[in-house]
């Protein structure tokens, strides 16, 4: 009974202002419209829903119809404003109130059914916690046994891309229910999202997930191949990093810069928050990964170098890896000295094999880069004739050989002799 009183009150607030404009002084007109027009810009402000939403839009249709023959007069006596600019304002005030209404309607439902993966999610990355910390154990028990050592290498980085994946598949979770548009969500709503955050612990597990990602390249020695997968692994968390902490300003401060009843609670939660691991800190935490990944990606492959008795000018990051390449391959060619154990030894054998799909991601080298430099240090070689291909020559030569030989042998019979004519 109420959800059809309601609207039927509405109306009768909005259908007794609608006296006949026509019959109205200009100054009646002007301060009926305005009062309408105020009256329902009120209503669907402070409207909650749908149903309440609806009964407004025949208003705001009807103010329309009934002033649109004093247009031209409105114009002069709303001005700077429009007749037609102020009934569009009104009608997209109401589609984006109408909108937020509704999807708060529905958020309810979907809140409920995430709930559960919600907490199932949160037990895995418990679950995954405990297990770091022995294969961190257990990496340091291996340091002496090679195969093994790789073994837990391999584990390890499984284990951390299992426990990013959960994170951010958590904070999905979260956020699903509530659409792109936080902005637009609720005050209550909001609060209640800013108090899942914060039981879940969110921030403190960003950074838990950071920090075992700088432990594991200070606890261990690396190979090539292993940079192309860390590499990635940064690369895609700093960027769900910037789009979590992006929804947790808006979920935090919303309520606050638009002072709604929300404002408290998410003060509350910020601070909070902020209280356990500041965002800043996290930012802090992506960086020093970020530097710690790259300064052992290029001491590690300056290695192959110095191990193998190549001098090479020393490097630290991508356009002085390119420089020292560059200067060896030009003094090379200049001094006329024999060049095979930096071509063979370490750029063909260590770097091509090992290196390449690391250095041709675009954040180090690129591919077009990396493609110049290895021409480059195959030109120092002449080319060498593949035995391959000359064994297949010397047994195609040899057949033709063999061939010439049996038809050359091959006795030919005379010609027949013509027989005589008869006469």
């Amino acid at each position: 009974m109420t959800r059809f009183l309601i609207p039927a009150l509405l109306l009768c607030l909005i259908l007794p202002l609608g006296t006949t404009p026509s019959q109205q002084s200009d100054f009646a007109i002007k301060k009926d419209f305005e009062d309408r027009y105020e009256r329902l810009t009120r209503l669907v402000q402070t409207s909650t829903t749908t149903a309440q939403l609806d009964s407004l839009k025949n208003g705001i249709e009807g103010l329309a119809l009934d002033f649109s023959p004093h247009a031209l007069f409105l114009d002069k006596a709303l001005y700077p404003a429009t007749f037609d600019q102020k009934i569009k304002d009104l009608r997209e005030l109401y589609a984006r109130v109408y909108d937020a209404s509704r999807i708060m309607e529905t958020q309810g439902s979907q809140i409920l059914a995430m709930e559960s993966t919600i907490q199932e999610l949160t037990v895995s990355l418990d679950t995954l916690t405990w297990e770091r910390d022995s294969l961190f154990a257990e990496l340091q028990q291996n340091k002496n046994n090679t195969s093994a050592l790789r073994e837990t290498i391999r584990r390890l980085q499984a284990h951390m891309q299992a426990k990013d994946q959960l994170l951010f598949a958590l904070v999905d979770s979260m956020f699903m229910p509530y659409g792109k548009d936080l902005a637009r969500v609720g005050d209550d709503l909001r609060d209640d999202l800013a108090a899942k955050l914060e039981k879940a612990n969110i921030l403190a597990r960003v950074y838990d997930i950071a920090s075992d990602n700088v432990q594991f390249l200070t606890a261990t020695e690396l190979q090539g191949k292993d940079f192309g997968s860390l590499l990635d692994t940064y690369q895609q968390f700093s960027a769900r990093w910037k789009g979590l902490s992006d929804n947790m300003h808006a979920v935090y401060l919303t309520g606050q810069e638009t002072g709604g009843k929300g404002s408290v609670a998410a003060k509350k939660g910020s601070s909070a928050l902020a209280k356990s691991v500041p965002v800043v800190r996290v930012d802090s935490l992506l960086t020093e990964w970020n530097t710690v990944l790259r300064r052992t990606f290029w001491s590690t492959i300056e290695k192959e170098f110095a191990v193998r008795g190549v001098a090479v000018i020393p490097f630290s990051d991508a356009p002085g890896f390119s420089a020292s390449i560059r200067a060896y391959v030009d003094q090379a060619k200049n001094s006329g000295e024999d060049a095979t154990a930096f071509v063979e030894d370490v750029w063909k054998n260590r770097i091509d094999k090992e290196w390449k799909d690391a250095l041709t991601r675009e954040s180090i080298l690129g591919k077009e880069e990396y493609a110049a430099l290895d021409n480059m240090v195959r030109e120092l070689t002449p080319p060498i004739v593949d035995m391959k291909y000359v064994l297949y020559i010397g047994i195609i030569v040899i057949v033709a050989l063999v061939l010439w030989w049996m038809l050359a042998r091959k006795p030919r019979h005379p010609a027949p002799k013509p027989s005589a004519p008869n006469l």
